[in-house]
């Protein structure tokens, strides 16, 4: 059965609203997200913009040194011939001799004792540093001094007191007691500096633009508020290179091993697996208000360990508008969403105390006083419900009295055919005594009138009980049911003689259910009479056992019953062609349902049985 949903419960319309609610979560997550990823692209675009802007630069001083290589080697084999000719060898004057004529950069010199410090330098800054502190610096250089190298080469550099690109160029003295070395210089810094306040100008939301240069060993940060003339202490840069590093880390998510251990090893290196892994490494902190994406420039000057590292930070003004956007509207559409399901219950609130109301005059069989109700639909129906309670009411007076004409009828034509019946009876059987019997056509006729006697007498019997079972009590009692059935299969002997049936009885002995004994008698003889009839073997075949309950068989040979489920109802006659109430199974079926008998129609072994189950 269909299960009814009540129109008046709220459970249904909260599960609705909750639905509801989790779909516009799940789409407002969804908008979110792209919103989001839709900003994060558009300043991962800004900071590819800035990374080619920057690197260009590189790129232009790439080539200037590439194109002075030559005239680079020629100047510091100048400087060798200066020494040998010159008492007191005086870098800046020499540097002066160098940087003659030269427009697009400038020389610095240097000369380094075998203890690898600056001992002299055009370069103060670089005066008196110790070289021998990186063993990659002082394997280059033990090189020279041995002469294992004529000539050293350095890849470019960035100077992080003065922001200049160098090129170191070194040879050993005449004397073999010095290294002697040249710097080609190239100040990008001014160009660097505009283009870092331009990109500031340009991008309205990039709160913070920062320049990293990475060595090998160090990480510089590039400072455009002011250039720094004197160099930095070796141990405050390592310190420096160390917090740094930790910063990308953490915002990479990388779980790594302590970073002094890498930075031991190769910082460069280290700082370009990150990248590798990531491309960008970005962290978004709405609470803040601020996207910041780090970047990395490899490979600059074809020197592995040299890059330049961005980091960006963008204001999320625009993306935390939107967003407050997208929340308000989803906001906006669940109340909308939320009112009309309150509208909803409303309706169907008054909807359903309508029809409660329809439903309760209805079974209450009541007029619904007229009450005019804004739902023209609900109005048409309490007004079609009066008009047709009226008129059903009516018809209901009008064949109460039609039933009570037929009831009173079917009470007096069975008074009516009880009288006769008794004398066809008597009068058959008066002729039986005075005739002579052994006349076999007389003998046959009597027969065929006693046939049609038990017929009738059946029929009497079933309309009886239908006229009377609402009027008399049929009350139970201890039925032999072993010595009835006896009975009732000599009262169908004749019957099943004029049918040329044979009936075959397998009675246990005392068999004994309480049961009221003319209601015992309608399902014995509607089934008996039944096998007679429509039977096309000549045995039928009663048996009565009793086990754990009593069992009740009636065994006859005939066409399988095409409707064993509708055999039972009401005038259902499984054979139409043939004339009969089809109201005898139907007695049989309040009888058993009256008294818990079960009943059950099978075919088995070319045979219709019928079996009543009586549970003792």
């Amino acid at each position: 059965m269909r299960a009814k949903i009540k129109l008046n419960k709220n459970f249904y319309l909260i599960i609705f609203l909750f639905i509801v609610c989790l779909f516009l979560y799940g789409q407002y997550n969804y908008s979110k997200k792209n919103i989001i990823n839709t900003f994060k692209n558009q300043q991962f675009t800004k900071t590819f913009l800035i990374k080619n802007k920057i690197k260009n630069i590189f790129d232009n001083a790439e080539l200037t040194f590439k194109s002075k290589l030559e005239e680079n080697i020629k100047k510091l084999n100048t400087i060798y011939l200066l020494y040998d000719n010159i008492k007191d060898f005086n870098p800046n004057k020499v540097a002066l001799i160098l940087n003659k004529n030269e427009t697009k950069g400038r020389y610095e010199v240097f000369v380094i004792d075998k203890n690898y410090r600056i001992i002299k330098t055009s370069y103060k800054p670089d005066l008196d540093y110790n070289l021998g502190k990186f063993p990659i610096f002082r394997k280059i250089l033990n090189d020279v001094f041995e002469g294992k190298k004529q000539i050293d080469i350095s890849p470019i550099y960035i100077d992080p007191a003065s922001m200049n690109l160098k090129r170191y160029f070194l040879i050993l003295s005449p004397d073999k007691k010095y290294l002697l070395q040249i710097a080609y210089v190239i100040d990008i810094y001014p160009i660097l500096k505009k283009t870092y306040f331009d990109i500031k100008s340009e991008c309205e939301d990039l709160k913070k633009l920062k320049l990293y240069f990475i060595s090998k060993y160090l990480i510089y940060p590039i400072y455009f508020d002011q250039r720094k003339l004197n160099k930095t202490p070796l141990n405050i840069l390592m310190k420096q290179t160390e917090e740094i590093f930790n910063e990308i880390i953490k915002k990479a998510k990388i779980k790594t091993k302590s970073s002094k251990f890498f930075l031991k090893k190769n910082t460069a290196k280290k700082v370009f697996e990150i990248f590798q892994k990531k491309g960008f490494i970005s962290t978004l902190n709405l609470k803040k208000g601020t996207f910041e994406i780090y970047t990395i420039i490899n490979g600059f000057f074809k020197n592995f360990s040299n890059k330049l590292m961005i980091d960006n930070v963008f204001d999320t003004i625009i993306l935390e508008k939107d967003l407050k956007d997208l929340k308000n509207r989803y906001l906006l559409i669940l109340f909308f969403i939320t009112l009309i399901v309150f509208f909803v219950k409303l309706m169907i609130y008054y909807i359903s105390y309508k029809l409660n109301e329809l439903v309760t005059h209805m079974k209450n069989n009541r007029e619904i006083k007229r009450n005019d109700s804004f739902i023209k639909e609900i109005d048409d129906l309490i007004s079609t419900y009066n008009h047709y309670r009226q008129r059903l009411n009516e018809e209901v007076e009008k064949n109460k009295k039609i039933l009570m004409q037929n009831r009173k009828f079917i009470i007096d034509t069975v008074h009516q055919i009880k009288t006769p019946l008794s004398i066809i009876t008597l009068n058959s059987d008066f002729i039986k005594m005075k005739l002579n019997t052994d006349n076999e056509e007389i003998k046959e006729a009597l027969d065929e009138i006693d046939a049609a006697i038990s017929m009738l007498k059946i029929s009497y019997e079933d309309l009886s009980y239908l006229s009377s079972e609402h009027i008399i009590e049929y009350k139970p009692s201890d039925i032999n049911i072993s010595e009835l059935i006896d009975q009732r299969i000599k009262f169908f002997h004749n019957l099943a003689k004029a049918k040329n049936k044979l009936l075959i009885t397998n009675i246990e002995k005392d068999v004994i259910f309480s049961i009221n004994k003319v209601e015992i008698e309608r399902i014995i003889d509607n089934n008996v009479s039944n096998a007679i009839e429509y039977s096309n073997g000549k045995k039928i075949i009663v048996e009565l056992r009793k086990e754990k309950n009593i069992v009740l068989k009636f065994i006859s040979k005939g066409e399988r019953i095409k409707s064993p489920n509708m055999i039972f109802e009401k005038n259902y006659r499984e054979h139409s062609h043939k004339r009969g109430l089809g109201m005898g199974l139907n007695i049989v079926k309040k009888i058993c349902e009256k008294y818990g008998i079960e009943y059950e129609v099978y075919y088995e072994s070319g045979c219709n049985v019928f079996e009543y189950v009586f549970k003792i």
